[in-house]
């Protein structure tokens, strides 16, 4: 069954409506001050992984970040990533 582009313009279009202050409720900064060893929040866990995905495609890291992404499963591995990852962001 050929669908077109119908399942990649389902999730380019939530791209589009995004809005910088979106953040705030997709990965609001109190997710991360749980305990360390806190089951990473659903929605939290997969805005994560996302945003480590754009990055590997925008400043071609090693694809092996999604994978750590996806394994982040509690507050503090998945702050450990940001940490480490955030380190290897340009400057803006």
């Amino acid at each position: 069954m050929d669908r077109g582009i119908k399942d990649e313009g389902f999730v380019r279009r939530a791209f589009e409506v995004a809005e910088n202050e979106h953040g705030r409720w997709i990965a609001n900064q109190a997710y991360f001050n749980h305990d360390a060893n806190s089951t990473l929040e659903p929605s939290v866990h997969a805005a994560l992984v996302t945003a480590v995905s754009i990055y590997v495609q925008k400043y071609d890291w090693n694809e092996i970040e999604i994978q750590n992404a996806l394994s982040s499963n509690t507050v503090g591995a998945a702050r450990d990533l940001i940490d480490r990852l955030s380190a290897q962001l340009p400057q803006h």
